[in-house]
């Protein structure tokens, strides 16, 4: 091999020598690679013989001098991108040279490129356009975007944002949970986090925003990319409807107040008795831990409302009942339910009167109900309204002590009543200190 062929094939490119024909005279060792064909295959053939297509051939000569891009198949059917350069040899007969550069691997790295980079457009188009805050930091918190959205919640100018460290827009004392937060996605603690912070705008007005982010890459930098969304409006809504939940629930309990104060006018001698009731029912529901306490205590307040419906002359007998006088006071459970019943939402309240007066071993009324049947409040009004009793004067005798009405509740702890009901009780007044005066 001599001096020129051996340069001819060193060449990496693909090179033809063509006669006037576009015949292939000779051809270099880079066929190999870039056809798939050994260099017999190929001499002798005409150039519109190979896999390339004959309008990219005519393209070639009508522009001799000038590359040109070429799409050309390999032995084995791979699809393979070129630049071509076709050159005309002066000489007594016309030959050309055509040399060709495989830039397959180039060609697709560019159109990944170009790919991302109208991904990259698209999304920061949508990003701009999005309603919802859009916000990439890194690891250092600095800013590497923020979209319009974004400076609205904050009320700032984005080359104001972008100045400042993610952190420094955020309440004084939430700085801390918003590091802490950051610094555990960054190591990987937590992928994703999506918490409420607070802020204060330009004027020094408290906002709120709704923020979740996640860590991700950018080239070579870990960032955390999220949104944020401005929830101001809607935490003062919610302010506003916990405050007429107040107004609503101290409305409600003015005209329990009010309903038991007519009751107890009919009957003098139980005075007070509902609110007591209600003192000791809160306190044993509490120890419980009962989650619906102002349920229990509006069914205390309201358990005698029935007693509207029995004769005063019968509330205020200074004597012992007779059966058919007791037959009308027993009438007041089910008198106090129909009433409660039509309150809105008062449905478990007004069971809760109705079961007041039942026993765990079905002696108690109007149902003749036991155990597991009877609610757990309606239990806590039983104790609570027999201690209360008990102790207070009635026209028909004095006063039991204290002991007396526990004692009550004791011997017929499991038995007419609830057994932790009957403990916590005991233990109320006895450790607790507990009192219906206080």
């Amino acid at each position: 091999m001599d001096k020129s062929e051996f340069i001819f094939n060193l060449i990496p490119c693909a090179i033809f020598l063509l006669d006037e024909n576009k015949n292939i005279i000779e051809v270099n060792e880079r066929i190999k690679d870039y056809f798939g064909y050994e260099i017999e295959e190929i001499k002798g053939k005409n150039l519109y013989q190979l896999p390339i297509k004959k309008e990219e051939i005519e393209e070639l000569f009508e522009k001799i001098g000038k590359i040109a891009r070429i799409n050309f198949l390999t032995k084995d059917g791979k699809s393979k991108i070129g630049m071509g350069l076709l050159s005309e040899i002066k000489g007594e007969r016309k030959k050309y040279i055509l040399i060709i550069h495989d830039v397959t691997e180039e060609e697709l790295l560019r159109l990944k490129l170009k790919e991302k980079e109208t991904i990259l457009k698209e999304w920061e188009e949508f990003a701009e356009k999005s309603l919802a805050g859009i916000y990439i930091y890194d690891e250092n918190f600095n800013f590497l975007y923020v979209n319009p959205a974004f400076c609205e919640v904050w009320g700032l100018p984005r080359e104001e944002i972008m100045k400042k460290k993610a952190y420094e827009l955020v309440y004084p004392e939430d700085i801390p949970l918003v590091k802490e937060i950051a610094q555990k996605r960054f190591s990987g603690e937590i992928e994703v986090a999506s918490f409420i912070l607070r802020a204060l705008d330009k004027n020094g007005k408290l906002k709120y925003g709704k923020v979740a982010g996640r860590v991700t890459k950018l080239g070579d930098k870990k960032v955390i990319m999220g949104t944020v969304i401005d929830i101001t409006e809607m935490k003062e809504y919610e302010k506003e409807l916990v405050s007429e939940h107040q107004l609503l629930e101290k409305t409600i309990e003015g005209t329990i107040y009010a309903i038991t104060r007519i009751v107890e006018t009919r009957d003098p001698y139980t005075a007070g008795h509902q609110a007591k009731v209600a003192k000791l029912s809160e306190a044993i529901a509490k120890e419980i831990g009962l989650k619906n306490i102002k349920e229990i205590l509006w069914a205390s307040l309201l358990h005698d409302v029935g007693k509207i419906s029995v004769p005063s002359e019968i509330l205020v007998l200074p004597r012992k009942l007779n059966p058919i006088e007791f037959g009308v006071i027993k009438t007041h459970p089910i008198t106090g339910y129909n009433i409660v019943k039509l309150i809105p939402n008062f449905e478990r309240i007004a069971e809760i009167i109705l079961q007041h007066h039942e026993r765990l071993d079905g002696s108690g009324y109007p149902r003749g109900i036991k155990g597991e049947e009877i609610l757990k409040e309606a239990r806590i009004i039983a104790v609570s309204d027999v201690v209360e009793a008990m102790v207070s004067y009635r026209p028909y005798r004095d006063a039991l002590t204290l002991e007396d009405a526990l004692e009550e509740i004791r011997k017929n702890k499991g038995i007419k009543y609830d057994k932790e009901v009957v403990e916590i009780c005991i233990d109320l007044f006895k450790r607790k200190k507990f009192s219906f005066e206080d």
